[in-house]
């Protein structure tokens, strides 16, 4: 969903990442997932990559829903929002500040 997902700079070094294209449904996102176990790991190399985006850590089987035009964190983990060097970190059913409007919305199946 975000506009730049991260993917692994060069091999076998696992914490370095470089931004590709992604979705792109939010701007100026880049996502951070399985926060909780790795990918905290990969701040530094994000903040490098990509000075000034707003990085989101998802915890696994965890979710930032968009929904009544709000976003959400969903799921047993929680939703990291890191901007700078602030974390605001964001449990199940809480609203999640912080995070731009989709730019636009995918068609529902």
């Amino acid at each position: 969903m975000c506009e730049h997902t991260l993917i692994r700079a060069a091999w076998p070094d696992r914490t370095n990442r470089r931004p590709t294209d992604a979705l792109g449904l939010v701007a100026g996102t880049a996502v951070l997932p399985h926060f909780e176990t790795f990918g905290h790991r990969w701040i530094e190399s994000a903040r490098r990559e990509l000075p000034g985006v707003t990085l989101l850590g998802i915890d696994e089987r965890s979710a930032a829903m968009w929904s009544d035009g709000s976003w959400r964190a969903a799921g047993p983990g929680s939703i990291t929002v890191i901007k700078g060097d602030r974390r605001d970190q964001y449990e199940s059913g809480a609203k999640i500040a912080g995070l731009p409007n989709p730019d636009r919305m995918l068609r529902a199946l």
